[in-house]
């Protein structure tokens, strides 16, 4: 792996597990991190209540090519969405009676935003 490949993988990671520290103290409760399947990864799996939660996290260290939260373009929410139904196949859940929906974490430089349901 080239060094500005482990570099960002490492800011990532540390994105994540800010992004899951902060939910985690909204009182959302973990599940899975990193969820990987050929069609696209989901960041953060928590619970809210009876509600699953798939997260989104998105890191800007400044917003000269945008804020965070413009980054979650449709191809990505799309590849997500892929990966969500695997999830719940590999967990014999059902899609159309699962109370579920998706978060993302938009995180510019030091400032955490939380969008629900995006």
């Amino acid at each position: 792996m080239a060094s500005n490949q482990f570099f960002s993988s490492l800011i990532g990671h540390h994105a994540e597990q800010n992004a899951k520290d902060y939910l985690k103290l909204q009182g959302l409760t973990f599940v899975a991190q990193n969820y990987k399947v050929k069609v696209g990864e989901i960041d953060l799996i928590m619970t809210d209540q009876d509600q699953l939660v798939f997260v989104e996290v998105k890191y800007r260290k400044n917003d000269y090519f945008g804020s965070a939260a413009e980054h979650f373009t449709a191809g990505k929410r799309k590849r997500l969405v892929r990966a969500i139904m695997w999830y719940l196949l590999d967990h014999d859940l059902n899609a159309n009676s699962v109370n579920m929906r998706i978060d993302l974490v938009a995180i510019d430089a030091s400032t955490l935003n939380w969008i629900k349901n995006v």
